[in-house]
Parts: structure tokens; C-alpha cells; sequence
């Protein structure tokens, strides 16, 4: 595998592993992190004008972006469903373990894309070390009281991922990665906005004082959102020998930032089966880079 291709992508699962521990701590409340998704998308807002200024536009590009917007909209709360529910070590595993799965699968059938025997390998072992972590010591499934409920938000989460991973690499081979994703913010962000912050802060004045409380909490999710995914996008719009199906799993080494954070400052349990699912995805990842 080219080594840009991989360092780009454990930098962008590095960045997302860091936005959603912030997300664990303010789990509480939606309107964080669409505040920061607003953030994020008006600072972009004129790099995609210069874009269309020197490029045009097609309307073509809206079919992408609202099936990617809507995804990313049930994402969000999905997201933050199951860490009102369950550990950060245990929901960010299975919801990304489950994209993991999903995306190679779809990638092959609509991609075509082939897998290396040994990248294989490495995608297995990744599957394996993110699945660990939803089990207890002992290898008993955490199905029990308030995890069922929680596990099922986050292989829902999972399956969002799905559906943004594999329209927007068919997106961004088409249109400018920057417009691309700003549009498909804005579209999200527009559609979540009038039922947010009306259910959540009420009246403008209650929006500016949220503004000056939350705002350096929207401001890490909003631009790690933004920054994390970017990186994707653009090794899949510059870089044709990418591949969907590895750079997903690589990209899962942020499962163990994020399970690590969770250990540190969310005084997490540490449990055998973690620390084996820790090894398990960097052997995994090992693997994938190798083959």
C-alpha cells in the first residue's frame, strides 16, 4: 500500500477518535455538535466559492450530497444515543466494527475492488479486535440491562457509515472533495437545525449564551468531523489505487485512541478482552499496510 495512503488514513482515524471522546463527554446534548458542524461548514464556505468560481458547478453534484447528508444526519443521532448508553470503549467498537464489515463487503460487489491475501488477513483481525471490545471478561456478550439497547444504536451507527463511505467515494471521483463535503454539511446542518435548537435552546438569546458555553466543545467536534473525514476524501479523489475496503479498517486504529482515551480521562474499566482487541487491530493494521 502507497504509505501516504496510510499514514492519511490512521491521521484521520486519529482525529476522529479525539471528536468523538468529546462527544462522549457532552453526549447530553445535540446541539454541540450541530453548532460545530455549523462552524466548521461556514470556514469552508468560501474555499468552496473560490471552487465554483474557477471549476462551475453541476447540479449533478446534489444527488450525491443529499443521500450522504441524510446519512450523515441519522448518524449523528445515532451516535449519540448509544454513548447516553453504554462505555466509549464499547460503543465506538461496535459501531465502527460493523462499517468495517459492511464496507468491504460492499466494495467488492460495487467497487470490484480485489483484496490481497494478506490485506485480508489484516481486515479479519481487525473485525476480530473491534468485535472484542463488546464482550466481557470472561468472552461473555455484553447483552445485558441498558448495553442491549446501546449496542443496537451503535451497529445502527454502523451501518450509516456504510452508506456515507460508499456514495461519497463515488462522489468525490466526480466533484471537488472541499465543495463536495461543505454542501453536504450545510444540507445536514440546514435540515437539523430548526429541530435542534428549538427542542434544545428555545430563543436566540439562549442560542447565544449556549454559543459562549459550548462553544470550544462544538468547535473540536465540529472541525474533527470536518478535518477527519476531508482526509478521506481526498485520498479517494487523488489517489485511484485507493481502496474502500482498506482504508475503512485503517482507519479503525481509532478505536484504539479512542478506547485508550476512555481508560485515561473516562476512568473506563480495563478488561483483558480490550487490551487483546488493542493488539488484535494494530496486528491487523500491521497486516494491511504489508499486504
Amino acid at each position: 500500500m502507497n504509505l501516504a495512503i496510510f499514514l492519511l488514513a490512521l491521521l484521520s482515524g486519529t482525529l476522529h477518535a479525539v471528536w468523538n471522546f468529546f462527544s462522549k463527554k457532552k453526549a447530553d446534548n445535540m446541539a454541540i455538535m450541530l453548532l460545530g458542524v455549523w462552524f466548521a461548514n461556514i470556514t469552508l464556505l468560501p474555499f468552496s466559492l473560490w471552487i465554483i468560481a474557477q471549476e462551475g458547478f453541476s447540479l449533478g453534484i446534489f444527488a450525491f450530497a443529499a443521500i450522504s447528508a441524510l446519512s450523515d444526519i441519522a448518524y449523528y443521532f445515532f451516535i449519540l444515543l448509544s454513548y447516553r448508553e453504554g462505555e466509549l470503549s464499547l460503543m465506538y467498537p461496535a459501531a465502527r466494527g460493523t462499517g468495517v464489515v459492511l464496507v468491504a463487503i460492499f466494495s467488492m460487489i460495487i467497487f470490484h475492488e480485489e483484496i490481497a491475501p494478506k490485506a485480508v488477513i489484516g481486515i479479519a483481525l481487525v473485525i476480530v479486535g473491534i468485535f472484542s471490545f463488546a464482550l466481557r471478561e470472561g468472552l461473555k456478550p455484553q447483552l445485558l440491562k441498558n448495553s442491549v439497547k446501546s449496542l443496537k444504536y451503535a451497529l445502527l451507527l454502523g451501518c450509516t457509515v456504510v452508506v456515507y463511505t460508499l456514495i461519497d467515494r463515488a462522489g468525490v471521483q466526480q466533484y471537488n472533495p472541499i465543495l463536495y463535503l461543505n454542501l453536504t454539511g450545510v444540507l445536514s446542518a440546514t435540515i437539523l437545525t430548526p429541530f435542534v435548537f428549538k427542542r434544545e435552546l428555545g430563543t436566540a438569546k439562549g442560542i447565544k449564551k449556549f454559543v459562549r458555553q459550548e462553544g470550544k466543545y462544538a468547535a473540536i467536534i465540529g472541525y474533527g468531523i470536518t478535518v477527519s473525514y476531508l482526509i478521506i476524501l481526498f485520498i479517494y479523489a487523488c489517489f485511484a489505487e485507493a481502496k474502500s475496503s482498506y482504508i475503512t479498517p485503517i482507519r479503525e486504529f481509532s478505536v484504539v485512541i479512542g478506547s485508550i482515551l476512555g481508560f485515561i480521562f473516562l476512568k473506563e474499566k480495563i478488561t483483558l478482552n480490550k487490551v487483546i482487541g488493542i493488539v488484535t487491530i494494530l496486528l491487523g493494521v500491521i497486516m494491511i499496510k504489508i499486504g
